[in-house]
């Protein structure tokens, strides 16, 4: 009786790490081969929004809004773009898809204003993946296409991505130029209030910096009377200091509180602009 419970135990005991190691191995073959079976999903590759980007020519670009329309297949994409002082190049814009970076596309720009583009690409189908936007620069007596690789890639100046993923979804219905004026004032109303929120608090920050420096200073001189003669010195270079830091500390707020009455100038005839432009 006990030699059959001794041979069962047993028995248990080796089908247990059979089945143990028979799951060990399914799951070294499913996790190993994975990879032939689900494709791996690319990163995805988009260029911030309204992120300015240094250019090597000294240039900046932003990025404000790209979308697509489902149903036209067209993608809208609204930039600016700041020119080095005594610029005389011009800028090409071609596009590319993942795919196929090799076959460039034209871009259609629906509107070109002190620096301020909004371009349409047409035809693009719904799986697209990624696209990427490029920015040549160019000498008025160029063409691109005359341009052997090694001169095209010079004059790329940078590439802004979309990716089919993430990018906004949209009706491109209007197309007229007040509507595209009126989107690049919200563009710059929306950053000058950024700005002027971000600089408003600096005058916080620096108003309360200033405060806590005069009661040190408070405390130091109410110390003096005090002090040894040598101590006295040495709290009284102590006291100088911190008169200098507060000068300095004085002379910036001052700035500040310039920037933020030059900005509520901006915002507010912004404001004015966008109010006309709704008219």
């Amino acid at each position: 009786m006990r030699r059959q419970t001794r041979r069962r135990l047993t028995q248990n005991v080796s089908r247990f790490y059979l089945v143990l190691g028979a799951f060990f191995v399914i799951g070294f073959l499913f996790f190993g081969t994975s990879s032939f079976f689900f494709a791996e999903e690319a990163p995805v590759n988009e260029t911030p929004i309204n992120e300015a980007i240094r250019l090597s020519n000294g240039e900046t670009v932003t990025l404000h809004a790209s979308s697509y329309d489902t149903e036209a297949k067209t993608i809208r994409i609204r930039l600016s773009l700041d020119e080095a002082p005594g610029n005389t190049n011009d800028h090409l814009f071609r596009y590319v898809y993942k795919a196929r970076p090799d076959s460039e596309k034209e871009v259609m720009v629906l509107y070109d204003r002190n620096d301020q583009y909004m371009f349409e690409l047409k035809d693009v189908p719904s799986d697209f993946d990624q696209l990427a936007v490029r920015i040549y620069r160019l000498d008025e007596s160029q063409s691109i296409d005359t341009l052997t690789s090694e001169e095209r890639e010079n004059s790329l100046l940078t590439s802004l991505y979309a990716d089919h993923r993430t990018i906004q979804q949209a009706s491109h219905t209007s197309s007229d130029e007040t509507t595209f004026t009126r989107l690049f004032v919200e563009d710059e109303l929306a950053e000058t209030e950024r700005h002027l929120e971000t600089a408003q608090q600096s005058v916080v920050a620096q108003r309360q910096q200033i405060e806590r420096l005069d009661r040190d200073k408070e405390e130091l001189e109410e110390e003096l009377p005090y002090l040894s003669l040598d101590e006295q010195v040495e709290k009284e270079n102590e006291i100088f200091d911190l008169g200098r830091k507060r000068d300095e500390l004085t002379l910036e707020l001052e700035k500040l509180e310039q920037s933020v009455v030059a900005l509520e100038e901006k915002h507010d005839k912004l404001r004015v602009r966008l109010r006309e432009l709704s008219i």
